[in-house]
């Protein structure tokens, strides 16, 4: 399909490195990257050529290309000498942003291995299901995350602050050779149930959405340019402050800039703004590419209050939910140099991230729409029957076909037959319309509350509450807040009228990460409303919800 924006249209043409053919994706024709590497393995020994220049920078910490490549060499020959680690095993890595979260990715991925990145804000019931169910030959994390599964961890454990890989002296003598189909990493998402399901994400997949990502920045760098804006001013600089466990952290973030040779500036602990901010003027940071809404109205307060101009950063990009236009004015003000460059877009971690993208001059007519497909991606809308819907402006289903989705769910045949057709269109169980080449997100999926850049499964948080002996039953929605654009809210039918919040949010705590407790309650002692078949009607709680939120706001 013809891309309607010219700088990216000039790229993937005949003879450059961004051209487009066909080919056969594990059986199915489709659009790729001619010129692409072939695994990740080629990206490791492709960073060598950009030698002293910084890859990471950790608080006092710089990594070079050359350093990080020799330690990246030294965790891998832990992992096969130590560990026994083989082609096809699993390496999990339970930690917060640090060097040695990336270190040990690049290691693993190196021997033919499959890094497991476990969301680092789980508590430990739910790090043990993931450990569980990938069944790793051993676990990296760090002391903090160790802490957290020490008394329930059966598989060996490598602690990342008893480590000194700098004075480790062996090496892995050879890189293997992988395919590029072969499964590089789990990362993980969680089903209606809560139960975290491993995205399996192939090399191929990874290569696709960090080629994808240069495409971009090579386009938005030429569009800027012809306005004045000077690219050679700052070395490229990248603020790394999604988590490295989500796509958008690893793949997008640490993989695409090793990719890439520029550096990454890696961010860690809590999202503070003035920190943020602090780090951009301190390292003249040229992209921040983990702009999700929450996160940059932060930003945007801060810089606001204290009068500040961040003209060093050239590209901010953002997703995770919708970008709402005022919001997008207020970027380029506090950015100023980011006008002709900034974009935000849709994907999921099953698509491997990028999947639409609105930047330039679409985004100026239509900035509610997260975009148009990127080349070699392709978007179908269908009906609840599968029918392919092709008229502008009617509501379907999105599917994605690409060499960047998922080979599947690890060791969850079913939960992927439901997520991939045959001919591997991936049902995103997103729905949305089309105006020309645009497309619109009508709604998420069925219940899904978009706190901040967090997925929130209700029926998880459901579940836990039903299982309290003083609770009838409950309802989990997504009510809206003006920061983490939804908050959520538990409605619980009880009999007990001494029941508090107090004792129901400790209770979800218990097992839950603190991002997925309700932050508003309404207890009551009648049923929760259901149609003639029995089915909850959460919409009814909605609409009631939102009266009740606005009266007791005031």
């Amino acid at each position: 399909m013809m891309h309607s924006d010219k700088y990216i249209q000039a790229l993937v043409g005949s003879q450059s490195f961004f051209e487009i053919h066909q080919e056969e994706v594990l059986g199915v024709k489709m659009d790729v990257f001619k010129n692409r590497p072939r695994s990740l393995v080629d990206f490791i020994e492709l960073s060598a050529s950009h030698g002293e220049k910084p890859y990471l920078i950790y608080q006092d910490k710089v990594i070079s290309f050359t350093q990080h490549l020799r330690l990246v060499k030294k965790a891998a020959h832990i992992l096969q000498s130590q560990h026994n680690v083989k082609p096809g095993d699993r390496v999990a890595i339970y930690a917060a942003n640090c060097p040695e979260w990336i270190i040990f990715f690049w290691a693993t991925v190196s021997i033919g291995a499959i890094a497991c990145g476990l969301n680092g804000w789980w508590k430990g019931s739910e790090a043990i299901k993931a450990i569980a169910a990938a069944d790793p030959n051993i676990i990296v994390c760090d002391q903090k995350r160790f802490d957290r599964i020490a008394d329930q961890a059966k598989h060996p454990t490598l602690i990342f602050e008893d480590l000194d890989l700098t004075s480790y002296e062996e090496e892995l003598n050879s890189f293997i050779r992988i395919n590029e189909d072969e499964c590089a990493c789990l990362l993980y998402t969680s089903g209606t149930t809560g139960t975290p399901k491993g995205v399996m994400t192939s090399h191929r997949s990874m290569i696709a959405n960090s080629t994808l990502q240069m495409l971009q920045g090579a386009a938005v760098s030429q569009h800027s340019s012809s306005y004045g804006i000077d690219w050679s001013k700052n070395t490229p600089t990248s603020l790394l402050t999604s988590p490295l466990f989500h796509v958008s952290g690893l793949s997008a973030g640490a993989v695409t800039s090793l990719f890439a040779g520029s550096t990454t500036l890696v961010y860690d602990g809590r999202f503070l703004a003035d920190r943020v901010i602090q780090l951009i003027q301190k390292f003249s940071v040229t992209s921040w590419g983990g702009a999700v809404p929450t996160a940059l109205k932060r930003v945007l307060d801060e810089a606001e209050i204290n009068s500040l101009i961040l003209d060093s950063v050239l590209v901010v990009g953002g997703g995770g939910a919708p970008m709402p236009p005022e919001l997008i004015e207020r970027t380029k003000k506090a950015f100023p140099n980011s006008e002709y460059s900034f974009g935000y877009g849709y994907g999921l971690t099953e698509s491997g991230a990028i999947t639409i993208i609105n930047w330039g001059e679409n985004l100026k007519a239509e900035p509610s729409s997260p975009g148009q497909p990127m080349p070699s991606i392709k978007i179908e809308l269908r009906d609840e029957e599968g029918g392919l819907i092709t008229a502008d402006s009617v509501e379907g289903e999105i599917y994605v076909q690409s060499p960047s989705v998922m080979l599947g769910y690890y060791n969850n045949p079913e939960a992927s037959a439901a997520a991939l057709t045959n001919d591997r269109w991936l049902r995103t169980g997103d729905w949305g319309y089309k105006k020309g080449l645009l497309y619109f997100i009508s709604s998420r999926r069925t219940d899904l509350i978009l706190r901040g850049a967090e997925n929130v499964y209700p029926q998880e948080i459901e579940l836990i509450l039903d299982s309290h002996k003083d609770v009838e039953e409950s309802a989990v929605i997504g009510i809206p807040h003006d920061d983490l654009g939804q908050e959520v809210m538990a409605i619980v039918s009880t009999k007990n009228s001494q029941l508090s919040d107090i004792e129901l949010s400790a209770w979800v705590s218990k097992d839950l990460a603190d991002f997925k407790v309700p932050s508003k309650w309404k207890i009551i002692n009648t049923p929760l409303p259901r149609n003639a078949s029995g089915k909850l009607m959460k919409h009814v709680l909605i609409d009631t919800s939102k009266n009740t939120m606005v009266e007791e706001d005031e």
